[in-house]
């Protein structure tokens, strides 16, 4: 009795079969697609690597070679080239001496203007009304 057992006999069901079949199916998929991501991982991995041994490799040699080389000059400050008589504003050479022929000048340019019809400017009549009066200073 205790001895003996009775076997119990296997039913056949399709559709039990069918189920198990699509079960096992998906799991294979499932473990298959779980492969293929580790692979993936295991490949960024391996690129993380190679990624960390170069650039840590090229921080070291670029630290060293700060260290060890020369200092090189990159760029060099020169001086400003300046004019001559930059801070001279030029009535240290007139001394207040107006010649006669720019007189003149001074007057044709005005006839002129005046002849067709064009105003002088502003700026340039001021420097002219100036230097009349520096010559007419000068002539008493």
């Amino acid at each position: 009795m205790f001895w003996k057992r009775k076997s119990k006999e296997a039913k056949e069901n399709p559709l039990q079969d069918k189920v198990a079949g699509k079960i096992a199916g998906s799991m294979l998929k499932v473990q298959t697609v779980f492969a293929m991501k580790m692979n993936k991982i295991k490949d960024l991995k391996l690129f993380l690597i190679i990624f960390c041994l170069v650039s840590g490799g090229l921080s070291i040699y670029l630290f060293v070679n700060a260290i060890v080389s020369k200092p090189k000059q990159t760029f060099k400050v020169e001086p400003i080239r300046m004019l001559q008589h930059f801070d001279k504003t030029g009535d240290e050479v007139m001394e207040n001496v107006m010649p006669a022929d720019i007189y003149q000048q001074i007057q044709d340019y005005k006839k002129y203007m005046d002849s067709i019809g064009q105003p002088i400017r502003p700026g340039m009549l001021d420097s002219m009304r100036i230097l009349e009066e520096i010559y007419l200073q000068q002539q008493k």
